[in-house]
């Protein structure tokens, strides 16, 4: 039995003008006014509604050199946050795999923050029950957010550098129940790097060469520098990196 693609497929996060224009325009408009409706799931991309990449460049006078410092920002992804893309790529792979079934499966995300919040929202908008296990010592904010998409939440003693903990737990949870429980492991899946190679990483090609043809920079990337979290992000630097002068550590 085929399964449905509740969300776009990595070209179309890579390329939103690909998506039914249609859906397009209703996800434009609930992101705006109804953020729980899964249209929303169109909206993971870096591109906005006026089809542009989301970035800002700092001005020479803050980095002190000539070349252009670009940063892309992801503010205006559904939760705020790239990371809600990684989320997206590493269920739907699993969707399509067969190993998760809505109104059956239950989504449990480890995570300190971002891709914990973006799991939850993305596994309510697909039908899953979701599970974020956190360190007990995260903000209130984080727990706040997790709630109001509709995802319990199970916490470890700790705080934010208590990683092995949340993972120690996830294989207890799914040891207990494995028919019903999927652990969804931002740092084990390869639809993580997959996400940030295609679409991080194209995203960033093209910026480049959209910024040249409007007279900034030359269309060749000097460096590519990214945070290290899950090591997702830092894909974008394969995907970028015959167009820099080095490799990102």
């Amino acid at each position: 039995m085929s399964l449905p693609i509740t969300g776009p497929t990595f070209e179309e996060m890579l390329h939103p003008q690909r998506i039914d224009a249609d859906i397009r325009a209703r996800a434009q408009a609930a992101s705006q006014h109804d953020p729980l409706d899964p249209v929303n799931l169109f909206s993971i991309s870096w591109r906005g509604a006026d089809g542009r990449v989301s970035y800002d460049i700092l001005p020479p006078e803050l980095t002190g050199v000539s070349a252009p410092i670009v940063v892309l920002y992801g503010r205006d992804f559904p939760t705020g946050s790239h990371k809600v893309g990684a989320a997206y790529a590493v269920l739907l792979e699993r969707l399509l795999a067969g190993d998760a079934r809505p109104g059956h499966t239950t989504c449990v995300w480890p995570s300190t923050g971002n891709y914990g919040i973006g799991g939850a929202w993305v596994g309510g908008r697909m039908g899953f029950r979701n599970l974020v296990i956190m360190p007990q010592r995260m903000s209130a904010e984080r727990f706040e957010r997790i709630r109001a998409y509709g995802a319990d939440i199970d916490t470890v003693p700790g705080g934010e550098s208590d990683v092995v903990s949340l993972y120690d737990r996830a294989v207890e949870l799914e040891r207990c129940d494995p028919e019903h429980i999927l652990v969804l492991n931002q740092f084990s899946s390869m639809a993580n790097y997959r996400f940030h190679y295609y679409v991080t990483g194209n995203s960033i090609v093209e910026l480049a060469a959209e910024l040249a043809a409007e007279g900034v920079g030359r269309g060749r990337i000097a460096a590519y520098v990214s945070a290290m979290g899950s090591a997702g992000t830092i894909a974008a630097g394969d995907r970028t990196s015959h167009l820099t002068s080095f490799r990102p550590a």
